[in-house]
């Protein structure tokens, strides 16, 4: 628990022990509750005279707990915040973590964040300071700790957790830093720094929630586009007669019954595009940058992914649940043995899976890892329909210890289908990702509201050929597309497990209207007459 004075620079930081979770149940939600009661201490352990007249909350989740239990302080205003301060950065300074790792029971202790700066350099300035070095650990810590160190003759002060640098030193650091956190927003969100305004700059550095701008532009051309539509009246003219005889002469300004419905996709050229999916597994690639140092490696045989990139569609997502273990002696590598394939029906934007989780005991020595889907084209980031997916999943297992997922080892793995090729990408929910994902309602927008790259961070996975994984299908004859049988599928739904091979998504077995329709058109007009009208 990290609380910062945002004028003095002191920081209290509470190292709660492992030994506090022992035996409890919810963590989430006593995580939430315990944090609340020990600022309430720390605000009553504090003189009149210093205590806050405001708490700035940058969880939305703490807003409730805090407010219940400040009800001792009424002239104390809490608020929420759209930035995301990246306080959890401080762990990864070495006094603080070894602090941290170190204690063996609940501990307060005291920091100064702004060493000596107030020397020198206004409050202002100096909480400017903390969050550009802060952002920049959250983003990449060994590119910040070496512009934090401009030279070997830089010291550290004992009792300071910064390097001792000059007034134009700081100037000059403080501008890599501003570049190295754009830089990388520029990456995540395909977007030229160079375009980005004052205003922007300071809202990206601050962590606010920011639309690129070729987004906003493109929505306002968007909307232009429907005024000037609007604004262009076409007449059409249409003669009819009524049951008299008599001519009627209608002109309308509207397009009102008079749009033409024109698809987009036509299953049967998809069909014939999916013949050439197994020729991509000859270009795989894997995309390994800005992976977390401290997460999972995982290893995906490449038998399981050339098979599912062959049984997949062009356009329409496919899934599947990953499970795996890790191998003797190294328990932070998962290796993926199996790919179930549970009824599933999609779009080009999200999966549409059953609430049932695989059962089966060729599963009981494998741990649950996540799953996987194809996407019709490649994204720079996890998408916001993925994270809800993802963490409903992990919400609704929550309170069922067979089948629960664990936040830390379940991924969402992305094969992208680019031309000629298929791109690998993996990544991991953060906790603010779970709790925006578990509360999100909005599955049709391509950037919902409080979606930021901070709710996922990208993982290491490899591909390997020294050992092979097998899938696990339905039982009801390994039916696992249900796209051509919606009405079929439901949420709540429930299926069995076999061992076999899938079928690929357009086989027979998982398209039968489209062959009672070639039988019906073959049908001859001689063979009607021996039919009997049940209604004559």
């Amino acid at each position: 628990m990290t609380i910062l004075n945002p004028r003095t620079g002191q920081c209290f930081i509470k190292v709660i022990h492992s030994s506090v979770w022992a035996g409890q149940k919810r963590l989430g939600q006593l995580a939430k509750w315990k944090t609340a009661e020990e600022t309430v201490a720390l605000v009553r352990s504090l003189p009149v005279e210093e205590q806050p007249n405001q708490l700035i909350v940058s969880r939305k989740g703490m807003l409730d707990p805090l407010e219940v239990t400040m009800l001792d302080f009424p002239n104390i205003t809490i608020r929420g915040s759209e930035m995301q301060l990246p306080l959890q950065a401080l762990l990864r300074i070495e006094k603080i973590g070894d602090m941290i790792l170190k204690a063996t029971e609940p501990k307060m202790s005291l920091w100064s964040c702004y060493d000596n700066w107030l020397a020198t350099v206004s409050p202002y300035t100096a909480f400017s300071r903390l969050v550009l070095i802060l952002r920049a650990l959250h983003i990449n810590a060994e590119r910040a700790k070496i512009v934090l160190r401009p030279d070997k003759n830089t010291v550290t002060e004992p009792h300071h957790l910064w390097p001792s640098l000059t007034d134009e030193q700081w100037i000059k650091v403080e501008n890599q830093l501003k570049d190295l956190i754009l830089a990388d927003y520029g990456k995540k969100n395909n977007v030229n720094v160079a375009s980005l305004t004052a205003s922007e700059i300071r809202d990206v550095i601050l962590g606010m929630e920011i639309q690129a701008p070729s987004q906003q532009r493109q929505q306002i051309a968007e909307i232009e586009k429907q005024a000037r539509e609007q604004s262009q009246l076409t007449a059409v003219t249409t003669k009819t007669q009524n049951v008299h005889g008599d001519e009627i002469v209608v002109t309308t300004t509207s397009n009102y019954e008079s749009q033409a419905f024109a698809s987009k996709t036509e299953w049967r050229l998809r069909a014939i595009a999916a013949q050439n999916l197994p020729l991509r597994t000859k270009h795989l690639y894997v995309n390994a940058d800005d992976i977390s140092d401290t997460a999972y490696t995982y290893v995906l045989p490449k038998n399981l992914l050339k098979r599912f990139i062959a049984i997949a569609d062009s356009r329409t997502q496919v899934a599947g649940y990953l499970y795996g273990m890790s191998p003797e002696g190294n328990d932070q590598v998962k290796e993926i043995r199996a790919v179930v394939m549970v009824p599933q029906w999609a779009t080009h934007l999200q999966v549409h899976l059953p609430d049932q989780m695989p059962t089966h005991e060729y599963l009981r020595d494998l741990e649950p890892l996540g799953w996987m889907h194809t996407m019709p084209s490649e994204l720079s980031h996890l998408s916001p329909q993925d994270v809800t997916i993802h963490s409903q999943i992990l919400a609704r297992t929550a309170d069922k210890p067979k089948v629960r997922w664990d936040g830390e080892k379940t991924i969402v793995m992305t094969c992208a289908f680019t031309p000629g090729s298929c791109s690998l990408t993996a990544y991991k929910l953060t906790p603010a990702g779970f709790e925006w994902g578990r509360e999100n309602k909005d599955m049709a927008s391509p950037a919902p509201e409080g979606f930021t790259p901070a709710c996922f961070e990208r993982v290491q996975m490899l591909l390997s050929d020294r050992f092979m994984g097998f899938f696990m299908v339905p039982d009801d004859n390994g039916l696992w597309n249900y796209n051509f049988m919606g009405p079929a599928h439901r949420a709540d739904m429930s299926y069995d497990l076999q061992l076999d091979v899938p079928r690929a998504f357009y086989d027979e077995m998982h398209r039968p209207s489209h062959f009672m329709n070639f039988a019906s058109m073959e049908t001859s007009a001689a063979d009607e007459v021996d039919l009997e009208d049940e209604f004559a």
